[in-house]
């Protein structure tokens, strides 16, 4: 699987100011009924039916033994949650869900990824940017949402997962997408495509859906700690995670990685001569090469050198 690089010029806009990415890939939903976060609730980690209108969450899927089905960023309002997952799982997530819908649950789930635009912007200077581009509410809580009206364009405003220093999603319909875009651009936020925003994200430490988010990882491994609730009661999966959660020990975790050159999605990370983990994502820019891949904990806690290929792998602090 090809590195993901970046050029020079957006890399310092993300360290700077902020930089605009499409994300309109990812898996959206909306979902309706007076079950919608009941059921939520109970099969996912975190403690999302008390949210209210303008709140939003992380919550993740896991089955029966805590593995990871999908991590969901849920918004809600009066009478619908607007579910936002890994893109390309849309039908697979679908049925999922569907599948955990009791006869007697009102839930209704609408695939609305086509004719939705998920446009991401991420920096130091985002708040500043977005407020200067007309958004009235730019001061959230994490995952929590504001609606306006921006350049004759109908829009929300979320905040999401902070990439070199923050993060925002602006939601609008697919067909006004070009002139919101147009607008956040003419507004001083620099566009950034598909691989800058991987090589951004790696540096992060910052999980994606198919990478670091699969069923060979439980939540805690993944570093998800804020995305469980351990005193809500069941889920699915929550015996395993509360397990290794009273026990205080993981087999591995999630690690940064700098490496001295780049290496393919897979490689083994190697100690004293063992595989000790693998390599998950890998980014090639001006900060060199960097990488995400799980290790055995005992390793990571007793500091022993690491190496993929023939190069060196040194941990970055999280």
């Amino acid at each position: 699987m090809m590195t993901s690089q970046i050029d020079e010029s957006v890399y310092q806009a993300a360290q700077t100011t902020a930089v605009l990415v499409d994300r309109s890939a990812l898996a959206t939903f909306t979902i309706t009924g007076a079950a919608r976060l009941e059921l939520l609730d109970r099969i996912s980690t975190n403690r999302v039916k008390t949210l209210r209108s303008g709140q939003g969450a992380a919550t993740v899927l896991t089955t029966d033994i805590g593995r990871i089905i999908d991590r969901l960023l849920l918004y809600a309002d009066d009478a619908t949650v607007t579910m936002l997952a890994g893109a390309e799982h849309r039908d697979p997530l679908a049925r999922y869900l569907l599948r955990n819908v009791f006869f007697n649950d009102d839930f209704q789930l609408q695939d609305v990824t086509e004719t939705t635009a998920v446009l991401a912007i991420y920096g130091p200077q985002a708040a500043q940017l977005l407020a200067g581009a007309g958004f009235p509410a730019t001061d959230l809580p994490l995952h929590h949402w504001r609606q306006a009206t921006i350049a004759d364009v109908p829009a929300a405003l979320h905040k999401t997962d902070p990439i070199a220093g923050d993060g925002y999603f602006v939601i609008c319909p697919a067909d006004a997408k070009d002139a919101l875009w147009a607008h956040l651009q003419a507004n001083g936020i620099t566009l950034a495509d598909e691989a800058a925003f991987d090589y951004l994200r790696i540096a992060e430490g910052l999980p994606r859906f198919g990478r670091e988010l699969a069923l060979d990882y439980i939540p805690l491994e993944t570093g998800l700690w804020a995305d469980v609730s351990f005193n809500k009661g069941c889920y699915t999966g929550q015996e395993i995670i509360a397990r290794m959660e009273s026990r205080g020990k993981l087999a591995k975790r999630l690690a940064r990685l700098r490496l001295d050159s780049p290496a393919a999605v897979g490689a083994e990370i190697k100690a004293e001569g063992k595989t000790v983990g693998n390599i998950t994502s890998v980014g090639v820019g001006p900060q060199g090469v960097v990488a995400l891949g799980y290790v055995k904990t005992a390793v990571l806690d007793e500091g022993k050198a690491l190496y993929v290929g023939g190069g060196t792998a040194v941990p970055l602090p999280t």
